[in-house]
């Protein structure tokens, strides 16, 4: 078992081995994920999370944020082999202290993990919309328009 006393988080980018966030990325099966795109993403967020068990990444999140009133949380991930040991909490509370006086906070969670979040006073909003242009992932969590006119 790992020692969860070791797990450093380190909120910038310097030093970060993108090929080694790629292979985070793939370990949770979040497929299409590349060097470019993800560098793009993590460069472009307003704040950013990555754990490290010594020097492996063992996971990461990050913010997209007005930092007043609108952030969203996404690409939260904890490699498996430490999920199930309070990491996860240990890099949302890290995230959402950053998020302290922000008014609203968003995240979309994968099925399943609700539960987690709820735990870190998340609560399902009810009338969030999406769009996704990959039509697996729409297919999976969005509902059916019910408002189209045909």
């Amino acid at each position: 078992m790992e020692n969860t006393n070791q797990i450093k988080i380190c909120n910038s980018l310097e030093g970060l081995d993108w090929g080694e966030l790629v292979n985070l990325f793939e370990t949770v099966e979040w497929k299409g994920r590349t060097k470019e795109n993800l560098q793009q993403a993590f460069h472009s967020s307003y704040y950013v999370a990555l754990l490290y068990d010594d020097n492996r990444l063992i996971g990461c999140g990050r913010v997209i944020s007005d930092g007043v009133f609108y952030g969203a949380v996404y690409d939260v991930i904890i490699h498996p082999d430490y999920q199930g040991k309070g990491i996860g909490r240990k890099l949302m509370a890290n995230i959402l202290s950053k998020m302290d006086d922000v008014n609203f906070i968003h995240l979309t969670t994968t099925e399943g993990r609700e539960p987690f979040y709820e735990k870190l006073g998340l609560r399902k909003h009810k009338t969030a919309m999406a769009r996704y242009l990959d039509p697996e992932p729409a297919k999976k969590y969005l509902e059916e328009a019910r408002f189209l006119k045909e």
